[in-house]
């Protein structure tokens, strides 16, 4: 059985539906995506393990342009991408 990790966010306001279509289409092509569900504001990302340095590299930045807490991903902050410039606050 595959092992997944969950990843709680608070979702971010779209202003248009463009807006979040392509939300939605950059967490679909994230290559270690497994589903995601809105549960009120929050989602619950969850995504297979080992989480690939690309995955969460891609997570940082979606966070940021979306102005969303990167904290959750806390768990994910390890080897290659430890000292990603996006981990630090602004």
């Amino acid at each position: 059985m595959q092992e997944i990790i969950e990843v709680q966010l608070e979702g971010p306001l779209f202003f248009a539906r463009e807006d979040e279509e392509r939300f939605f289409g950059w967490l679909y092509d994230l290559p270690a995506f497994h589903d995601v569900e809105g549960r009120g504001r929050v989602l619950h990302l969850r995504l297979s393990v080992p989480v690939d340095v690309d995955t969460v590299e891609q997570l940082l930045v979606i966070c940021h342009r979306w102005k969303m807490d990167n904290a959750p991903l806390a768990p994910l902050k390890t080897g290659a991408v430890a000292d990603h410039v996006l981990w630090r606050s602004e």
